[in-house]
């Protein structure tokens, strides 16, 4: 068997016979090494690294520093994502399976491709908003996918609360007598029902909103945008809109959309804007129901 394989019989590339363990047993021990020395030379070698310039070496650092980079602000991406749809109202579990059907821009059955393309912010809004029938906690989760991650992927809570109340508040003020006398109830009465409707979207938009005085300007600016849209449409009254304005924000109050101090930072903040003497009765009056509650609290 000393003949079957020597360290000089095979040339370093040339193709090795398979020998088996009974062949390989009765090698010698220079023979059983000059063999894996020539089964490693006949194995393909890879083809030697090209020698980079400086400035190869340069363009392959950056683009390795921006891949770097562009992983690291995706993670921190993520992150804040999944903070946001927490804040929403969706659990850990949730919140990540929502995420992760973001990121891989799955379309929901019956999506059409074109749907919505061009339309602005409060456009979606009105079209996803006529296609409810039900509103529920899951509703939120799909107004996310079908309006904000398709197609208004930089816009807040703030936004999407504001432009559903407007849809909501010119509702109600097209069904009111603009061009006369207005009591505010009359408003906040034909909000009542539809506030109630959507307040399972309503609620847990507004308590996303993590700026405590963007919350009260978004409600209250959505307000008087609505009312003084209406007012022009239907060439009502001044004095008709500030009623208007004020019974938005009693049927806000009534269906505790938010507190009454931050309704009242909001109307005092919009007071300023564009005062009216029936807006100035209704912060005395949140301001009167905010020390009784505080009394009351002392009493206790």
């Amino acid at each position: 068997m000393s003949q079957i394989f020597s360290q000089d019989s095979v040339p370093a590339a040339a193709p090795v016979k398979e020998l088996s363990p009974e062949e390989l047993a009765k090698l010698s021990k220079e023979e059983r090494k000059a063999y894996h020395e020539a089964r490693r030379a006949a194995q393909p070698q890879p083809a030697a690294k090209k020698q980079l310039t400086k400035a190869e070496r340069r363009e392959e650092q950056e683009s390795q520093r921006k891949a770097k980079e562009e992983k690291t602000k995706k993670v921190g991406n993520d992150e804040e994502l999944l903070a946001e749809l927490k804040l929403q109202g969706l659990n850990e579990d949730q919140a990540r399976e929502m995420a992760k059907e973001m990121q891989q821009g799955e379309k929901l059955e019956g999506d059409d491709d074109d749907e919505g393309e061009g339309e602005d912010l409060g456009a979606s809004v009105a079209r996803w908003m006529s296609e409810q029938e039900e509103i529920t906690k899951e509703s939120l989760r799909d107004f996310n996918m079908k309006v904000r991650w398709q197609g208004h992927v930089n816009t807040l809570p703030a936004d999407h609360l504001g432009c559903i109340l407007k849809i909501l508040f010119k509702d109600a003020c097209a069904s009111c007598d603009l061009s006369g006398k207005l009591p505010p109830t009359a408003v906040a009465e034909k909000l009542k029902a539809p506030l109630a409707r959507w307040a399972p979207v309503l609620e847990p938009m507004y308590r996303s909103i993590d700026d405590v005085m963007l919350g009260p300007d978004c409600v209250c600016s959505a307000a008087t945008e609505a009312v003084n849209e209406a007012v022009q449409a239907s060439n009502g009254t001044e004095a008709a809109g500030a009623a208007a304005i004020v019974g938005c924000y009693m049927a806000l109050r009534e269906d505790d959309i938010l507190p009454d101090e931050e309704l009242l930072m909001g109307c005092r903040r919009i007071s300023s804007e564009h005062p009216s003497t029936v807006l100035e009765k209704f912060v005395e009056f949140l301001e009167d129901a905010l020390e009784d509650d505080s009394d009351e609290d002392e009493d206790e």
